[in-house]
């Protein structure tokens, strides 16, 4: 029991679950949780023990409203000062998507709870949020992916970033690909792992969804330059700690071990700004890998294969932003289509 359990005091007939808390209920909740992805059950975890419990964990679960929830999601969005005036020792109000976040982990647990009968129905569902603004997704042009890949051609990493801005991979995809799943004569990869910071820690598990389970076909230049990078790595480990095997993965440090995949994202804003590029987040490769196919001729569901979405749907909306030269190119045919078969005048 929490500490404000004693403002509830149940008859001894009730039912189990009109004693349980929300916190209570919760804790059992996510115990249950153990299959799902690891990343999947911090984020759950985090959800719960930040902001969850604290705003509602001392209610009984069978007497939460929407009230109590629009309360918290309203507390959450608003910032916190120190002293009455805005302080950096003061806890900023939560982004939309954030609190979006929040109460969908609110909604799933409570959710189980309506299965098992705890509840009659999900006091969640009914509250409302406001409207997450549409993301806009930086891309770099053909020309400058190429001016980076140019600038940074005998860096360790370069075919790191070349799975990226060319193939699409996902970073966690990159970092977890071993040499096993490179088929270098036959010009092709197979994804079917990732790698994921979690609790200070790289760890490896599954892709983010069953549609992220890929193979994917591979430029000749790309495999001509995977093989002079195996021969590299080899020398690197040899030097560094006396070892004459190839690492397990595609991509390691220089001693052989997994790459830590924030470090791999600093790394990456450390060799744009050196080489004085427009600024774009590393995901942003894989934005500009799809924007590019796309320019180049690919169909909308090729794009979303290559990249692992679970369904074209996700690809069209992501990429609903379609770049100007991809527009002008689709106006262009539709008016020479016309014109062709109306005739001038």
């Amino acid at each position: 029991m929490t500490k404000h359990a004693h403002q509830v005091v149940p008859l001894r007939s009730a039912p189990a679950h009109a004693r349980s808390t929300v916190a209570e209920y919760l804790e059992t909740w996510l115990w249950g949780k153990q299959g799902l992805r690891a990343t999947t059950h911090a984020a759950y975890e985090s959800h719960v023990r930040r902001y969850l419990v604290p705003a509602l964990g001392h209610l009984p679960l069978a007497e939460l409203r929407p009230e109590h929830i629009e309360q918290m999601l309203r507390e959450l969005a608003t910032p916190v000062s120190c002293s009455g005036v805005e302080s950096h020792r003061g806890r900023a109000g939560l982004s939309i998507s954030t609190l979006h976040r929040v109460h969908a982990t609110l909604m799933s647990a409570l959710n189980t709870a309506v299965r098992r009968g705890l509840l009659d129905r999900n006091p969640a569902a009914t509250v409302e949020l406001p409207r997450v603004p549409r993301e806009r997704y930086a891309t770099w042009s053909s020309e400058e992916l190429r001016v980076f890949l140019t600038a940074i051609n005998d860096h360790r990493l370069h075919l790191l970033f070349v799975m990226l801005g060319i193939l699409g991979l996902r970073r966690g995809e990159a970092v977890a690909l071993p040499w096993n799943r490179v088929d270098l004569n036959h010009g092709c990869v197979r994804i079917d792992r990732a790698a994921v910071r979690l609790a200070g820690r790289t760890v490896l598990g599954p892709p983010k969804s069953p549609s992220s389970l890929r193979t994917l076909a591979m430029d000749d230049e790309t495999a001509r330059r995977l093989t002079w990078h195996a021969a590299r790595q080899r020398l690197e480990v040899l030097q560094a700690n006396g070892t004459k095997s190839q690492p397990d993965l595609v991509f390691t440090t220089m001693t052989g071990e997994m790459l830590d995949p924030t470090w791999v994202s600093r790394e990456f804003d450390r060799l744009i700004a050196r080489h004085g590029l427009r600024r774009i987040r590393l995901h942003d490769l894989r934005h500009t890998s799809a924007s590019l196919g796309l320019e180049t001729g690919e169909t909308l569901i090729e794009v979303s294969r290559r990249l692992g979405h679970s369904s074209i749907t996700v690809t069209a909306d992501i990429y609903s932003q379609v770049s100007p030269m991809v527009a002008r190119e689709s106006v262009e045919r539709l008016a020479s289509t016309v014109y062709r078969t109306g005739g001038s005048r």
